[in-house]
């Protein structure tokens, strides 16, 4: 379903942004900038984000007896490096060949902890069942909910005991238990989406920390979803043209709106 009314419309990316810096949403709609793309950190992000994509044909490869699991991996990720440049062709452009190199190089060492993780995960057998549903993996699904006026589109969809669960990717170091607080609301967001779609409660979510080889299921509580609306209604105030206040973090110093990020609180900042 396509939203009827853009204008209204919360992205869950927006949701995303909110939580690693509320300014950048403001920011972001009004004086939208493009940082360098020739650097090995956004290239790793785009490989690794891509190899998640492709965990279910990992897993259904360790499901199995096959004992050349080391090798299916190296062979899926080959392909992902070799496909990376037509997947995300915009996103590749100006980027060099010694940067796509380095990136793939560091990724590439860490395949033997994806392969160690994914080999004690399914050492459990509680967690065969969730492996099987990864396998029937739908990618990256189209949301959208006319109520909630937020869209957005998730690594994938699984089925699992006759209900549908949101799957998403994170890029970033794996929580040794667990998943961090920003991908436990960012999972909620579509967990809402997925509810309203289909009518009944939807308490489950999955996270793949894709450099990692982790795959961490998630029980989705009441104030998640009480967390999440609460953000949609600060970016609808920003949308309309609240600037937040300015909290000063590490990230900022490698943020691409440093510049222009004004230190002067507006009157409505407080409320954020």
């Amino acid at each position: 379903m396509s939203p009827n009314n853009a204008e209204q419309n919360i992205n869950v990316s927006d949701i995303v942004l909110y939580l690693k810096c509320p300014r950048k949403v403001y920011y972001t709609k009004r004086s939208p900038l493009t940082r360098s793309k020739d650097d090995v950190s956004y290239v790793k992000h785009l490989l690794l984000k891509e190899l998640g994509l492709r965990y279910p044909q990992l897993l259904e490869h360790f499901s199995s007896k096959a004992d050349n699991k080391k090798d299916k991996i190296q062979s899926v990720f080959n392909e992902a490096s070799a496909e990376l440049s037509i997947i995300y062709a915009s996103e590749f452009e100006g980027v060099s060949e010694t940067t796509v190199s380095e990136a793939i190089e560091d990724v590439n060492a860490c395949l033997g902890d994806i392969a160690c993780n994914m080999a004690e995960m399914l050492e459990d057998a509680g967690n065969l069942s969730l492996a099987k549903a990864l396998c029937g993996m739908e990618v990256q699904p189209v949301l959208y909910g006319s109520k909630l006026k937020v869209s957005g589109m998730p690594a994938g969809m699984v089925e699992l005991e006759g209900s549908h669960i949101p799957v998403i990717v994170k890029t970033g170091k794996c929580p040794e238990y667990g998943v961090w607080a920003d991908d436990r609301l960012h999972l909620a967001a579509f967990s809402m989406l997925v509810q309203e779609i289909h009518g009944r409660p939807n308490d489950d979510g999955i996270v793949i920390y894709s450099r990692s080889g982790c795959i961490r299921p998630v029980k989705i509580r009441a104030n998640d979803r009480r967390q999440v609306l609460g953000v949609c209604s600060n970016i609808k105030k920003i949308k309309e043209g609240f600037l937040p206040e300015r909290k000063e973090i590490p990230l900022c110093y490698d943020c691409e709106y440093l510049e222009s990020c004004d230190v002067k609180s507006s009157l409505a900042s407080k409320f954020f």
